[in-house]
């Protein structure tokens, strides 16, 4: 039970709520109340997620490779693994979160994976660093969400960019605990961040309700239009990969057969390289604009993405206000790739800090967008479901590209991995500009078909559904 599976806003009458008698005005309320109670909560719980995974990155400026006598691009490998079990429990996370709900499924995750955080502070050497990583990505998995509208996507996923920015504040601070009860600052970072993630999960328990009919700050009205939402969208509605059965498995192949999808899957691919690489090297490559202590490089870190925190959603509040999608990714890709090039052609330290704030800026306002995108231009739910997680899927793939392109080779200026992350942003724009066009052109196309057969007078039956019905139209 979450925000996303009451976006839609029917109105019935004026009256008391019944089983099917809602207003408009009754249904906003309800969706304000999960979006002020679930939401947040939600986006603080997968806060904890993003500092986990990324913590490896403020580490390395701790001796971190050196005390687990890691050698050459073994620190790149270890990031790559938690792409790796990320990607291969995905689908089997999701599937079994619709089995046990979230109330049980997400805390479950939670405590396994911020126990597994814990325990980097007591790997020895490569070998087991390289096992609690897979175990990192495996759990972390399934604690991925897709909404319809992207200000809720961009709050949501905004949690991450905030989370890399008191990472490396809280970073700063940690790794100056080195020697201190006989640990390097390194263990002691991986355990302040990784016992909360314990303490918040055994709160979401508690916390998050299992479904609208158990839900304790929902009034009597409340639970049954929370109900009533969820059978008037059936079929069509909110679900995940965990309701495929015999009578909507039609819906999960056309997914995998449908070209918009595996456009999308390649858009959110190009928008993901230089998001993931960013997100685990960002601490690195502050390090190489003349900070002789690395400490604070970590503490350097944290402004580009304040920055972007609030321009992703001031980014995403707009795209939802003028119902546009396109323009606004491309928006922030441009940014994003005036970042890039002034980081391949530029030499001056504070210069090139300053491009590192844009690149940052505009990387993060892509995935929001696309995402919303998406979930906005796919029918029926199943359909949505299936092609969210193959998006999901791309995304962190992305990773094992992301994640080896920032080589220490490459240091101080990092010039191989800024050309391939302007590559695929400027592979982006394109992709996305051609998207944007082929669905305009599909657009026009069923508008002059319905025009033809009102001008004929000719009743068709329209056996398509979702949104191959000539009656959808594609948001752009």
């Amino acid at each position: 039970m979450t925000p996303d599976a009451l976006h839609d806003e029917p109105s019935k009458s004026e009256e008391r709520i019944e089983y099917a008698s809602f207003t408009k005005a009754q249904e906003r309320a309800l969706v304000r109340k999960y979006d002020l109670r679930l939401l947040p909560f939600l986006s603080f719980m997968y806060l904890f997620s993003s500092l986990d995974r990324s913590s490896v990155g403020n580490a390395v400026l701790d001796n971190f490779e050196q005390d687990l006598g890691m050698t050459g691009n073994q620190l790149n490998t270890a990031i790559t693994i938690f792409y790796v079990g990320f990607l291969t429990f995905q689908i089997p996370s999701n599937i079994m979160l619709k089995r046990y709900s979230a109330k049980v499924w997400l805390p479950f995750l939670m405590i396994v994976w911020g126990t597994i955080a814990c325990c980097h502070a007591a790997a020895k050497n490569y070998a087991q660093l390289m096992v609690l990583r897979v175990l990192l990505g495996f759990f972390e998995s399934g604690f991925f969400k897709s909404y319809i509208q992207a200000t809720r996507i961009a709050i949501f996923w905004g949690s991450t960019t905030a989370a890399h920015a008191f990472a490396g504040v809280l970073a700063f601070g940690i790794l100056q605990m080195r020697g201190i009860g006989g640990l390097a600052g390194w263990q002691w970072l991986f355990l302040i961040e990784g016992i909360p993630t314990v303490l918040v999960s055994i709160v979401a328990f508690f916390y998050l309700p299992a479904d609208s009919s158990k839900c304790s700050w929902l009034t009597e009205d409340e639970k049954v239009l929370a109900e009533e939402r969820l059978r008037l969208e059936g079929s069509g509605g909110h679900q995940s990969l965990g309701d495929l059965s015999s009578s909507n498995r039609q819906e999960a192949f056309a997914a995998l057969k449908d070209w918009k999808v595996w456009l999308y899957m390649i858009i959110f691919f190009c928008g993901s390289v230089p998001n993931t690489s960013i997100s685990n090297f960002l601490p690195t490559i502050v390090s190489g604009m003349g900070y002789s202590n690395k400490l604070d490089a970590n503490l350097m870190s944290a402004p580009p993405y304040v920055c972007a925190v609030a321009v992703v959603i001031l980014v995403a509040h707009s795209s939802d206000r003028f119902s546009d999608r396109a323009y606004h990714a491309i928006g922030g890709a441009v940014v994003c790739l005036v970042g890039y090039i002034l980081l391949v052609s530029i030499t001056g330290n504070s210069a090139r800090y300053g491009a590192v704030c844009l690149s940052v800026a505009g990387v993060f306002v892509i995935n929001p967008i696309v995402n919303a995108w998406l979930t906005g231009n796919i029918a029926p739910g199943m359909k949505k479901s299936v092609a969210t997680a193959m998006a999901v899927s791309a995304n962190n793939a992305a990773g094992l590209v992301g994640s080896n392109i920032y080589l220490k080779s490459d240091a101080p200026n990092y010039i191989r991995g800024h050309t391939v992350n302007l590559g695929f942003t400027a592979l982006f724009i394109v992709l996305v500009l051609l998207l944007r066009f082929l669905l305009w052109r599909e657009n026009n196309s069923r508008q002059k078909q319905l025009s033809d057969l009102e001008d004929r007078k000719v009743v068709e039956d329209d056996t398509r559904f979702g949104d191959r019905r000539l009656e959808f139209r594609y948001a752009l």
